[in-house]
């Protein structure tokens, strides 16, 4: 096929028409995303802006595919209502003439969206996790600056500074409570500290996958058996075995403060996070064990039987490998519906544009909203819920993982089909 003065026309307006609603569409989800996220983690004006380049990759799956509807139903329809589609007739020419250029972009960018959606978007959703993390740490010396203080009732350490330089806490004070004991009926729950650490300076390291931070003390003393000064408060019970007060220096230290539970993140790399190469490794470990753990739990088990030693036999690891079974066959599903999401997905975009294109020019009006809702609401109650719907199926094992996600396209393909043939044969 020749690309000619109408072809570069159509894909021109089609591009335009394109970019124009991927930038708005993706502008609103983006800010969208992002302010969530803002608000449930208290992300600020620096930590928001350093997230939007991450978040917007992983968004494309979900704009591009509307964006084309939308591109397409705008210009086919314009140009059946101008006429510009009879007078393509007219010349002698067929309507693959208009449409096959948006048919080559349709397919051009899904095969970009099946790249991005197996590396690059992986590798944003990665840096973006990165980024959040790095936003928690800010927000703890956030807090620590402000409130020269930090204590959670389930954090074992209560953290006071006088200031705070950059991450270098200065006259860092560190008081430990102690284990909390059975409350005896009639005496009031201990409220002293069995340590406290008096520092010139201390930084902080965060150990997020151990949740931990390692803190770095300097010029640093401690004294065991920190109770408040003066005689006994009415009601309170003094245990002699208690330690009194010992105290000594320790310098170039570092202690271990265990996370408090609001700032614990699962660090495990989510399959979100994992590139195609990363989920390939992943489902051969389970197909392995799949095909070989049962079978060799079997076949010791026989060989001890045969032997006459039955009681030599792992009945509880053999037992376990027919139990691990199904988790194993879950977790390989997982990453194959992963996979087939991401492509089918990404495919989707040819699918939308091969459905909106006739669809644009049997409505050939210029009110482009009516075609583009036409397509749009059909899409929205059929194709995403088969997506989502066979993301589910395919987990649980019910369907292949490519037949449950590829359902969506094939129903659009077929609407596609029986809406264009009436507009080829006029």
């Amino acid at each position: 096929m020749r690309f000619g003065i109408l072809q570069r026309y159509v894909s021109g307006e089609v591009l335009r028409s394109f970019l124009l609603a991927l930038l708005t569409i993706t502008i609103v989800f983006v800010l969208f995303i992002v302010m969530t996220e803002a608000t449930r983690n208290g992300l600020g004006p620096r930590d928001i802006l350093a997230l939007i380049p991450f978040v917007v990759p992983g968004s494309l799956p979900y704009t591009v595919p509307v964006s084309l509807l939308f591109a397409v139903t705008v210009v086919y329809g314009r140009l059946a209502g101008d006429n510009e589609v009879i007078a393509v007739k007219t010349a002698g020419l067929s309507v693959w003439a208009v449409l096959w250029p948006s048919m080559s972009l349709g397919l051009v960018i899904s095969a970009a969206l099946v790249f991005s959606s197996q590396y690059a978007i992986p590798m944003a959703n990665t840096l973006a996790f990165r980024t959040m993390v790095k936003s928690y740490e800010d927000a703890f010396y956030k807090l620590l600056k402000k409130e020269r203080e930090f204590r959670t009732p389930d954090s074992p350490f209560v953290i006071q500074i006088k200031d705070l330089d950059g991450h270098t806490m200065i006259g860092a004070i560190f008081k430990h409570r102690p284990p909390k004991r059975p409350i005896v009926p009639g005496e009031p729950e201990p409220t002293y500290f069995d340590k406290v650490i008096q520092a010139k300076t201390a930084t902080i390291e965060f150990d997020l996958p151990n949740d931990v931070m390692h803190v770095k003390l300097d010029g640093a003393d401690i004294s065991d058996g920190a109770k408040p000064p003066g005689p006994p408060k009415p009601g309170e019970t003094v245990n002699p075995e208690e330690p009194q007060g010992s105290s000594f220096v320790i310098n170039d230290s570092t202690i271990d403060v265990p996370l408090p539970r609001e700032f614990k993140r699962p660090m495990d790399k989510r399959i979100q996070q994992m590139t195609n190469s990363e989920i390939d490794i992943k489902q051969r470990e389970f197909r392995d064990k799949l095909l070989f753990e049962r079978k060799r739990q079997a076949y010791s088990a026989g060989l001890w039987i045969g032997s006459g030693l039955p009681q030599r036999v792992d009945w509880p690891g053999f037992q376990t490998a027919f139990i691990d079974y199904r988790f194993w066959e879950q977790k390989w599903n997982e990453f194959e519906t992963e996979k087939q999401m991401r492509t089918a997905m990404a495919c989707g975009s040819f699918f939308f544009v091969f459905l909106g294109s006739p669809v644009g020019i049997r409505f050939a009006r210029r009110d482009f909203l009516s075609a583009f809702i036409t397509c749009f609401v059909p899409i929205i109650i059929i194709y995403y819920p088969l997506m989502l719907g066979g993301v589910n199926i395919s987990k649980d094992g019910l369907l292949h993982p490519v037949l449950a996600l590829w359902m969506g396209n094939i129903v659009l393909f077929v609407l596609a089909f029986l809406t264009l043939r009436p507009v080829i044969r006029h």
